[in-house]
């Protein structure tokens, strides 16, 4: 009987996880503000499609593969021409350990011709693989008329 409770606790230990959540650290935040800068100069250089190179599968399953370039390409026409952002709110958030993965959460005031949009914008990275836009919302009464 001693024997099998001996064999039981290293297979309780070798199971346990292991992982360090860190909210809000300033170098991710620092990680996030390069993707919307390179994400928002691809809007002012007027590349909507080459925006859809930084998205990820799941946000192309959900809005098509050139989901995101239609979305900032209407926004263009709608708005005019991207000027600049600020940022209202950040959340990001680290998991490292067993599961690596960081997320960068934005939400923006983003100013065009004729107007300023409420943005929100997500990236994710997960694993070591390449950061991609994850979630995008742009809410504004200048999108309807």
């Amino acid at each position: 009987m001693k024997k099998f409770i001996l064999l039981r606790i290293p297979i309780f230990i070798y199971s346990c996880t292991s992982n360090s959540v860190y909210i809000n650290r300033e170098s991710d935040n620092k990680q996030g503000k390069i993707l919307l800068n390179k994400f928002y100069k691809k809007i002012a250089n007027k590349k909507f499609e080459t925006v859809d190179s930084m998205v990820g599968d799941s946000i192309k399953q959900l809005s098509g593969a050139n989901g995101i370039s239609k979305t900032v390409k209407f926004i263009n026409n709608k708005v005019g021409n991207y000027k600049s952002y600020t940022i209202d709110d950040h959340y990001t958030r680290c998991v490292t350990g067993d599961n690596n993965q960081i997320s960068y959460n934005y939400k923006l005031k983003v100013t065009y011709d004729k107007g300023i949009i409420d943005e929100i914008i997500g990236f994710k990275k997960q694993n070591g693989s390449e950061i991609k836009v994850n979630s995008y919302h742009a809410n504004s009464d200048l999108l309807i008329h």
